[in-house]
């Protein structure tokens, strides 16, 4: 279960063993912390020290929001033996780092193919023209999909560029086709080749989809006993959880690109729900909390999965955990997560 609490005044406690959700004094909510997988905590609401240490002792994550994404995460301590984190740092000098690296682009540039699919599936008779053109977008990822699979080196720094320089043609080629359906002016913002500054409704969805679920990567790299920021495909930078973004590439399109693309396209966020602050177009609060409380459904909602169906928060687990017996030779091979619809 997650509980999400926002608003002003609210007030998360405890009392004996139970988590309350308090307002204006008056106790809106009781949760066992061992029902609780997570709890977000949206600006202006505040919290305990015993409610942060009960929900620590049952492993909740708590997870800290304002407008513009996930601010902060408390999580539980470090878990994991030794022998992962160390065949995790090996990793990066071998072959082992490349495999990696060139899954989770094959990965997302798959899902991508796949939204562009449907959505000119979806189009085929009312829109043929549009159907075509988010075709063509397609195969050509399909093109530079066969790219990634000829890439061969040793080490992940000795062809990191080129497996990126691939990533970006698919992209480019994945939003021109998005931007035929969707209100958005570029996947760039006043940064060149960053989305971080967005320019209208889309690009705020999709970065503050990103947000939460960088949060829930984060989590899932934790879990499976990794170092979050010991990653492959995402180079090393002070305070970049580059493990947690590898992983996310798998996950971008089939949680929060659809969800977006969902919204936008019944109208259930417009154009006017979001307004330019400063240099960043920002969603307003009725948008946000409809897009959180989408996210944060599609994430528990359930898929087929190795013959089962799982939430999509148990796969990022089971795709952290992956990652970990491969890196200790559990495992022959890595499979990344596509999805067919």
């Amino acid at each position: 279960m997650r509980v999400i609490v926002d608003g002003f005044g609210k007030f998360i406690g405890k009392e004996g063993e139970v988590v309350v959700i308090k307002e204006k004094g008056k106790i809106i909510k009781r949760v066992k912390p061992d029902e609780l997988k997570q709890l977000v905590i949206f600006e202006k609401a505040s919290i305990s020290s015993d409610a942060i240490n009960l929900m620590l002792l049952n492993e909740v994550d708590i997870v800290f929001m304002d407008n513009s994404g996930v601010t902060a995460r408390i999580a539980h301590p470090v878990i994991g033996t030794v022998k992962t984190r160390r065949e995790q740092y090996k990793a990066y000098y071998d072959e082992r780092g490349v495999i990696l690296s060139k899954e989770f682009v094959k990965c997302k540039l798959r899902n991508q193919m796949t939204i562009l699919s449907n959505l000119a599936k979806a189009r085929k008779d009312r829109s043929p023209e549009i159907a075509e053109k988010l075709i063509l977008k397609r195969r050509e990822i399909e093109e530079l999909l066969n790219e990634v699979n000829k890439v061969q080196a040793d080490c992940i720094d000795d062809c990191r560029e080129e497996i990126l320089g691939i990533e970006g043609k698919a992209s480019t080629n994945y939003w021109d086709g998005l931007s035929l359906i969707l209100p958005m002016k570029s996947r760039k913002g006043l940064e060149s080749g960053s989305p971080r500054y967005a320019q209208d409704i889309t690009n705020a969805m999709l970065n503050y989809g990103y947000s939460i679920l960088h949060s829930e990567s984060l989590r899932a790299v934790e879990l499976a006993g990794l170092d979050c920021y010991a990653g492959f495909l995402h180079s090393d930078r002070a305070g970049r959880t580059s493990l947690a973004l590898d992983l996310m590439e798998e996950f971008r399109q089939p949680i929060v690109d659809r969800v977006v693309i969902k919204l936008l396209s019944y109208k259930q966020v417009k154009k006017e729900d979001g307004e330019m602050k400063g240099f960043t177009f920002r969603l307003k609060d009725s948008a946000r909390k409809k897009l959180l409380s989408e996210l944060i459904e599609k994430l528990d909602s359930k898929t087929q999965y190795e013959g089962k169906n799982y939430s999509y928060s148990t796969i990022m687990l089971l795709q952290a955990r992956k990652i970990a017996t491969f890196l200790r030779g559990e495992r022959r091979r890595y499979s990344g997560f596509t999805q067919r619809w």
